[in-house]
C-alpha cells in the first residue's frame, strides 16, 4: 500500500510539472507592463498630431503625396524715386486720382481732366530698400519744396514733408503686381464710388479701395 500511495504521489507532482510547464509556454517572453502599454498608445497617437495650424497649411496637397508650398504673396512694381506717377482708384467711375486741391487737402479729380501738376506724385524711401515710402507731389513745390501726403486732423492732406513724422509714412500692400492698397499714417485711403476720399483705419477691415500707378514722365533732379 504505501508504494503504490508513492507511485500515486509522483505522478500527480510529475502531472503539475507539466501543467506548469504548459503555461508557462503560452506566456509571451517579453510581456509589456501595464503602464508601458499606455505610453506606447500614447505615443503612437501624439505621432498622428500636426503642431500647428501654419504646419497643417503648409502641407497641403494637391494630389496624394504631394506636399505644395503656400501661394506666395505677389510683388507689386513701384515706381522708382525718380518717376512721376497719378494714383487711380481702380473700378471707380472715370477713374479718379488722387489730386491736391486748392486747400491742401487730397481729394479726387477724373485722371482724364487737366488738374496742372496737382496730380502728379512721386515715392522717396525712408532709407534704401525701404518698403515705406513719403508719398511727394512730383510737380507742386511751395517755396521750393515738395509736400508730402500726411493725415491731420484725420483728414488726407498735403503737408511740409516730415520723414519723422509717423502720420506721413506710406506703405502699399499688393494685391496684384500692378494694384495695392494704399495706406498712409496707419489709415487705408478710401475712394468712394462718386470719388469722395476717406480714412478707415488700417487693420480692422480689409481696403475696399485699391490703386494702381499710371506713368506720368520724370521728376526734376530734387529729391
Amino acid at each position: 500500500m504505501q508504494h503504490t500511495k508513492a507511485r500515486w504521489i509522483a505522478r500527480c507532482s510529475l502531472g503539475l510539472v507539466v501543467l506548469a510547464g504548459a503555461a508557462g509556454c503560452s506566456t509571451p517572453q517579453q510581456q509589456a507592463a501595464p503602464n508601458d502599454l499606455q505610453n506606447v498608445a500614447m505615443t503612437d497617437s501624439a505621432s498622428s498630431v500636426v503642431s500647428s495650424p501654419t504646419a497643417a497649411a503648409a502641407q497641403s496637397t494637391d494630389s496624394p503625396g504631394k506636399v505644395t508650398a503656400p501661394a506666395a504673396a505677389p510683388r507689386l512694381t513701384v515706381p522708382g524715386p525718380d518717376k512721376a506717377f497719378l494714383l487711380v482708384a481702380v473700378d471707380r467711375i472715370e477713374d479718379p486720382a488722387l489730386t491736391v486741391t486748392a486747400s491742401n487737402r487730397i481729394g479726387t479729380y477724373p485722371s482724364g481732366a487737366d488738374t496742372g501738376d496737382r496730380e502728379q506724385f512721386m515715392l522717396t524711401p525712408l532709407s534704401p530698400g525701404a518698403t515705406t515710402y513719403l508719398l511727394k507731389t512730383a510737380r507742386l513745390r511751395v517755396g521750393g519744396e515738395p509736400l508730402c501726403a500726411g493725415i491731420t486732423s484725420g483728414v488726407l492732406s498735403a503737408v511740409a514733408c516730415d520723414a519723422a513724422a509717423k502720420s506721413q509714412k506710406v506703405t502699399l500692400v499688393a494685391r496684384s503686381t500692378t494694384t495695392f492698397d494704399l495706406v498712409v499714417g496707419g489709415y487705408q485711403v478710401e475712394v468712394s464710388k462718386l470719388g469722395k476720399v476717406s480714412l478707415v483705419k488700417a487693420g480692422n477691415a480689409a481696403a475696399k479701395t485699391r490703386f494702381r500707378f499710371v506713368p506720368a514722365g520724370t521728376v526734376g533732379q530734387w529729391p
